[in-house]
């Protein structure tokens, strides 16, 4: 009889784990989810901006560099931000060391950048001699309040022959070559 009682509270036992179990009272709760998104720009064109120029056998500057532009698209920041443009001077690309005061090999320069800020970012090339330099001009950011999608127009004008003290502009000529400047474009997020 003892056998028969174990074996009977062992059947109830095992079909214990058959029967379903009562489910607990459900409960809900709100749990606050944030997250935060960085300011981020995105720029087209990730090299310089090259402008170049052959200087005929006469040294004149070739007047159709005035008012040169170039429209770039795609220009995208999800935020506010800082527009700034900066410029190298135009150089003879194979420098001389030493020119008499009537030569230059260096040519400055207004480049500006528009469309995205209210103000247009600018920079004016002020190498103060005719050899000039590597020197990079950058000039003042220029901002942009709220997130935006666009073009931006580069242009550059105002060219003057950077001359030794004691010669003006106007008698100094360019030595015959290759020259090029370059003009960067810096956009980043301002918050």
């Amino acid at each position: 009889m003892m056998r028969r009682y174990i074996w009977g509270t062992a059947i109830i036992l095992a079909c214990a784990g058959i029967m379903p179990a009562r489910a607990a009272p459900s409960r809900q709760g709100n749990f606050p989810v944030g997250g935060t998104v960085g300011g981020s720009c995105v720029m087209p064109q990730a090299g310089p901006l090259t402008l170049s120029t052959v200087v005929p056998a006469n040294g004149k500057l070739d007047p159709g560099l005035n008012n040169v532009s170039w429209t770039l698209s795609g220009w995208s920041c999800n935020a506010g931000s800082r527009l700034s443009i900066s410029a190298r001077a135009l150089r003879l690309n194979n420098p001389q060391t030493s020119l008499t005061p009537s030569q230059s090999q260096t040519v400055n320069f207004t480049a500006r950048a528009n469309g995205w800020t209210t103000a247009d970012a600018t920079i004016t090339t002020g190498e103060s001699t005719a050899l000039g330099s590597t020197t990079l001009y950058t000039g003042t950011p220029q901002t942009q309040s709220a997130p935006r999608t666009g073009s931006i127009i580069v242009s550059v004008s105002n060219f003057s022959v950077s001359t030794n003290k004691g010669s003006s502009a106007n008698s100094a000529k360019l030595i015959d070559g290759t020259y090029s400047a370059t003009i960067i474009l810096t956009l980043t997020p301002s918050v």
